[in-house]
C-alpha cells in the first residue's frame, strides 16, 4: 500500500497515511530502492541539446512565456518539473519510475524509512470515490472518528469524485500539525459530516500477525521497509515456539520495498542456493539473485501466499519466488506488474529521478512488467468487502472465519487445511 505509484484503474486500495504512499512511491519505489545504480554515460548522441525534440521543448517554453495572459502566475520551476515528469511518464513504467520534485523527494525518503505525515487511513477507490477501508491504530483518522465504509467526498472543500490516488495524496498530504477538513458521507447519517483531522507523523508497523484455528497464523506484510526481514524472522520464531504449523503470508496491497529486505524474507523460506529472481540490466544477460544468510528456516511450515492487484514490485518478487521454487501456493488476484528494479538519481536542486534501470524476471525467467504474477487460485473480494487485517481482530474463531467477507483469506485457510477453496 504504500508505495506513490498508482494502480489507478485497477482495484485501488492503498494506505493513505495520508500516507498515501500511493502513487509512484507506494508502488514499488521501495521495492527497487535497494538497488542503487550509478548514472550511465549514454553518450553525446543521447544528449537532448541539439535534438529537434529539444527545439520543441524550447518553443513551448517561449510560447508559454510570451503568450500566457498572466505572466506573474507562471512558476518556472513547476514548468520544468512538469516537463521532467512528462518525460519519465512517457517511458510507460506506470506506478514505478517517477520524477520527484524537492518536496516529493523528502516525502519519498521518509517513506523509505516507514514514516509518513498524514492521517492514517487505508482507502479503497474501486467505485470512483475514496472509501475508508480501515483506520490505523493510534492514527488521527481513528481519533477523529472515521469509520470503515465512510466516503471521503471532499478534502478542504475539493471534491474527490473520480479523483485518482495521487490526486488524493496531494489533497491529504501536508505539514505536520496542520488541520484538515474532510467531508464524509456515511450511510447512517442523512447529511454529510464535516470532520477535522490533524496531520501527524505516522509510523507504520509493516509486520502484523494473528492466530487462526488449527495452528494457523495469518501474517500481513505491508511493505519491505528497513528491518522487515528481521521482524518477519522474529515473528516466525515466536509463532513456531507457540506451536504454529501453517502460515498464510498476506502480501495484498504490499507495494514492495527495499530489495535486501525482500531477499532476506524469501531466503527464510527457501533452500540455500535457490534463485529468488533474475535481474536483467541494459545490454546485459540476466543474472540470478539467490538466497543469502540464514536460509530455509521454515521449510517445514505449510505456506500459502495471498496476493491482489495492488501487490507490486518486491511483493511480486517474493510471491513468484515462493511459487516457482515449489514452496507456496498463490491465492487471490493477478498482481500489479511492476517488474522493474529502480535506482534513485538525486539532482542538484533537491529533486530526484526514481528510474527503472533493470527488469526483474521470475526464477523461471518470466517477465512480470505490465503482466503481473497470476495466482494458482483466482479469488476476488466482493465490491463491498475489504481484506481482513490481523490488527483489527487479533483472535479469530472458526465460526468468525467461516462468516468472514474475506473470501481470499477463507480460501487460503481451506487450502492449508486440505479443503476446497471458498467461493
Amino acid at each position: 500500500m504504500t508505495d506513490f505509484a498508482s494502480k489507478l484503474g485497477r482495484r485501488g486500495t492503498t494506505a493513505v497515511a495520508a500516507t498515501v504512499v500511493t502513487g509512484a512511491f507506494a508502488l514499488g519505489v521501495l521495492a527497487g530502492g535497494g538497488f542503487s545504480g550509478a548514472a550511465r554515460d549514454v553518450g553525446a548522441e543521447s544528449s537532448l541539446v541539439g535534438r529537434a525534440e529539444f527545439a520543441t521543448l524550447e518553443e513551448t517554453w517561449e510560447l508559454i512565456h510570451t503568450q500566457w495572459p498572466d505572466p506573474d502566475q507562471l512558476d518556472d520551476a513547476a514548468l520544468v518539473y512538469g516537463a521532467a515528469q512528462g518525460m519519465v511518464d512517457a517511458i510507460g513504467d506506470e506506478g514505478h519510475s517517477a520524477f520527484l520534485d524537492p518536496a516529493a523527494t523528502v516525502e519519498y525518503e521518509r517513506a523509505r524509512e516507514g514514516h509518513y505525515v498524514g492521517i492514517g487511513v487505508e482507502v479503497d477507490a474501486r467505485c470512483g470515490v475514496p472509501i475508508v477501508a480501515a483506520t490505523m491504530e493510534g492514527s488521527p483518522a481513528r481519533a477523529a472518528g472515521l469509520l470503515p465504509g465512510d466516503v471521503i467526498a471532499a478534502v478542504e472543500g475539493v471534491s474527490t469524485r473520480r479523483i485518482d490516488l495521487p490526486g488524493l495524496r496531494d489533497l491529504i498530504l501536508g505539514n505536520e500539525g496542520d488541520q484538515l477538513t474532510l467531508t464524509i458521507e456515511r450511510s447512517s447519517e442523512p447529511v454529510p459530516l464535516e470532520i477535522e483531522v490533524m496531520r501527524q507523523t505516522i509510523d507504520l508497523d509493516p509486520v502484523t500477525w494473528r492466530w487462526l484455528p488449527e495452528k494457523t497464523v495469518h501474517m500481513r506484510v505491508t511493505g519491505f521497509e528497513p528491518g522487515v526481514n528481521q521482524e518477519v524472522r522474529d515473528a516466525l520464531e515466536t509463532i513456531r515456539a507457540e506451536g504454529a504449523e501453517r502460515l498464510i503470508l498476506d502480501l495484498r496491497g504490499n507495494p514492495g520495498g527495499l530489495v535486501p529486505e525482500v531477499i532476506g524474507v524469501a531466503s527464510q523460506f527457501l533452500d540455500e542456493g535457490s534463485t529468488i529472481f533474475q535481474e536483467q540490466a541494459r545490454d546485459e544477460e540476466a543474472r540470478a539473485i539467490k538466497t543469502v544468510g540464514r536460509t530455509g528456516q521454515w521449510l517445514d511450515m505449510a505456506l500459502v501466499v495471498l496476493i491482489d492487484d495492488e501487490s507490486a514490485s518486491g511483493a511480486e518478487v517474493l510471491a513468484a519466488a515462493l511459487r516457482e521454487n515449489g514452496r507456496a501456493e498463490l491465492i487471490g488476484e493477478t498482481t500489479f506488474g511492476t517488474g522493474t528494479v529502480l535506482s534513485t538519481f538525486p539532482q542538484d536542486d533537491g529533486s530526484s529521478v526514481v528510474l527503472a534501470t533493470a527488469f526483474w524476471l521470475t526464477p523461471d525467467g518470466d517477465h512480470v512488467w505490465q503482466e503481473g504474477v497470476e495466482p494458482d487460485q483466482f479469488v476476488t473480494l466482493a465490491r463491498d468487502a475489504f481484506p481482513s487485517r490481523p490488527e483489527d481482530d487479533p483472535d479469530v474463531t472458526a465460526s468468525e472465519l467461516e462468516d468472514s467477507a474475506d473470501a481470499q483469506l477463507r480460501s487460503a485457510f481451506a487450502a492449508l487445511a486440505g479443503g476446497q477453496p471458498a467461493g
